[in-house]
């Protein structure tokens, strides 16, 4: 197998704040949150950074000056001008208590911390979501699905994380650093002015180390996201990987690519293991300077209380510093991440109702179905134009008219435009030109969910999803009755098969619907598509992928599906469309024969070439006579 290859993603040059704020907004409907924990924070960083140490410098104090044989008396020097004075029962009284607040406060602020963030998290992961099933077909062409899921998945969970509990350590940072400074300078401006003179160099270091290591972070990152998507596609391709018995060409590739992932890690590890060391060694140096200008310059050799306050206060400067740096790379380390969900979140789908058409008929989440006319399902393609984002014209000037109650078969070869035209009938896409009808109206002036509730579509590789049997033909019509499922699956004749399972309808359906054929599949799509009761049926090569007994079974369920609908059948099996009231041919985007089967046989035209060279393709040259005597035979309607 191939090297893996790993693809990085650049790094922002600066932080846009812009961005930020528009994923903050999403954070205001719950401001009770926010302003709980601006609340709790501020009582929190008010004990830590001003009540705690000067309450401590204050018994250092009262206990230098205290004579034996008398009681203990603190006085407490606090800021604002509160001075008080207690015995030592009391004080001690008074700090147990304070740690008692601090530690409910602490409790309140981290639990409405965590409601934020899953606030964020679920609101995030609902407008993405949402708006992923509003956009066209022609996004999802150009998207892949893992860059969807790692949008949904780690993306909203990094940013909610990241937004609030960044909030939470940027006012926490804020409010110890003014308390502290209020006391500070309250204490000792001179003191005050020694730990500020050494900060900016914290200053400019930090940042310096910061964007090399989220450099590295990032890097790092990159490389875990490409073994995630990586590890999708070996686990999407096992069954493949175990016939091509290439087992150790993949184990060989998770050995470089886990290595590549530790290697990067253990380089961010590294460059982190300085910063700390240099926050040691600036706070040493900064309490040495405390002791020293304070002995020699400011003649407070004697005030045990004042250094014991503006070393406690130096810790209380220099953290919040290192911890704002952090908060900064985090900040542009996530900013990808938040540009790509709003970019997900901001993207408009390219085929949207008109408002006077949202108006009548409702959107796709809020359907106005007492406003949706009946169909009767005639269809007219009129000049009909289409080509993809690539600007080259697939359909061209196509003319067609699919009448009521009409099964029409669509047969070319692979690039003709039959499933083109069949998702432009489901406004999957929209004509780049023409116009397309249902029932004398044009399709735009009703709404995308009123076409869609009209129309079954069976595909090629049928979905199963996680659930029962009774689940996935009920994702047909969700308020569908136990009964019309019943119904609908005895249309298809899968009902016995379901009856004989252990639990029947009941039964369980795990992995896809790995433990049926791709016939027994092809059934139930048919019976979620039956029970929608449509009135244009779409059959997408629906018997393709499946042997000649299952397709028997399958045609015999098709012919009960189509009665009294109007039908359209793509199929590269030309033998499942002899009995269509038309077939249509289609070469290059263009309608190039059209007509019975009888008919299109005689004219001995390019249906004739398909049909001769499918057939000795099958080595049963013999039989091509003797079929289509027994097609004559038939009380076709030609």
């Amino acid at each position: 197998m191939s090297t893996f290859v790993f693809k990085e993603e650049s790094l922002p040059k600066k932080l846009n704040f812009g961005i930020w704020f528009k994923i903050l907004k999403y954070a205001l409907d719950k401001w009770y949150y926010m302003l709980g924990i601006v609340v709790s924070l501020i009582i929190i960083s008010f004990y830590d950074s001003s009540f705690t140490p000067l309450m401590n410098a204050s018994m250092v104090d009262s206990l230098r000056y205290h004579q034996a044989g008398t009681e203990l008396i603190i006085k407490c020097d606090l800021i604002f001008g509160i001075h008080f004075e207690v015995n030592f029962f009391w004080f001690a009284i008074i700090m147990v208590a304070g740690i008692l607040l601090r530690s409910v406060f602490i409790f309140i602020n981290f639990f409405v911390t965590n409601l934020l963030e899953c606030h964020l998290s679920f609101t995030l992961r609902r407008k993405a979501f949402k708006r992923v099933q509003e956009l066209s077909f022609s996004y999802f062409d150009k998207t892949p699905k893992g860059w969807l899921i790692a949008r949904l998945q780690s993306d909203c969970s990094d940013i909610s994380e990241m937004v609030a509990w960044v909030m939470f350590n940027l006012f926490w940072i804020m409010f110890d650093l003014l308390f502290s400074l209020v006391s500070m300078f309250t204490l000792s401006w001179k003191l005050s002015l020694v730990i500020l003179a050494t900060t900016p160099i914290l200053i400019i270091a930090l940042p310096l180390f910061q964007k090399r290591l989220l450099k590295l972070h990032r890097i790092s990152r990159n490389a875990y996201s490409n073994f995630v998507r990586w590890l999708a596609e070996v686990i999407s391709g096992s069954k493949t990987i175990k016939t091509l018995a290439i087992e150790d060409e993949v184990e060989n590739e998770a050995v470089e690519v886990t290595e590549d992932i530790k290697n990067k890690r253990f380089k961010a590890m590294v460059q982190n293991a300085y910063i700390y060391p240099l926050i040691s060694i600036m706070s040493a140096i900064t309490c040495g300077l405390i002791v020293v200008f304070g002995s020699t310059i400011f003649g407070l050799q004697n005030d045990v209380k004042m250094f014991v306050a503006f070393i406690g206060f130096v810790s209380a400067i220099y953290n919040p510093i290192q911890n704002f740096s952090e908060i900064f790379a985090d900040f542009m380390a996530n900013q990808a991440s938040v540009e790509k969900v709003l970019q997900l979140v901001n993207t408009q789908p390219e085929i949207v109702d008109t408002p006077e058409v949202i108006a009548k008929y409702g959107t796709l989440f809020d359907n106005k179905i007492e406003n949706f006319e009946p169909m009767e399902g005639d269809i007219v393609f009129k000049d009909i134009s289409f080509s993809y984002d690539n600007n080259i014209e697939v359909i061209h000037h196509l003319n067609l008219h699919i009448r009521k109650g009409e099964t029409v078969a669509i047969v070319g070869e692979t690039g003709s435009g039959k499933t083109t035209t069949v998702n432009l009938l489901c406004r999957f896409y929209e004509p780049t030109s023409g116009q397309l009808l249902i029932d004398g109206v044009d399709y735009k002036k009703r709404s995308v969910g009123w076409i869609r509730s009209n129309i079954g579509y069976v595909q090629q590789n049928p979905f199963v999803f996680n659930g029962t049997f009774k689940d996935n033909i009920k994702y047909g019509k969700l308020n569908a009755s136990d009964e019309e499922v019943v119904a609908a699956a005895k249309i298809v004749d899968i009902h016995d098969f379901i009856m004989a399972q252990p639990n029947g309808y009941e039964t369980v359906l795990e992995d896809g619907g790995n433990q049926l054929s791709l016939g027994q599949k092809q059934l139930i799509s048919f019976a979620r598509a039956v029970l929608r009761n449509p009135k244009i049926m779409i059959l997408d090569e629906a018997t393709s992928s499946v042997d000649t007994e299952t397709e028997a079974t399958i045609q015999k369920a098709i012919n009960n599906v189509l009665k009294g609908r109007t039908s359209i059948m793509i199929a590269h099996r030309l033998s499942t469309v002899v009995d269509a009231d038309r077939i249509i041919v289609m070469s290059d985007g263009v309608i190039v024969e059209e007509g019975s089967h009888i008919d299109l046989i005689n004219k001995k035209g390019w249906y004739h070439h398909l049909y001769m060279n499918q057939f000795k393709e099958l080595n049963i040259d013999d039989q091509i006579e003797q079929y289509d005597s027994q097609i004559k035979n038939k009380n076709i309607k030609l």
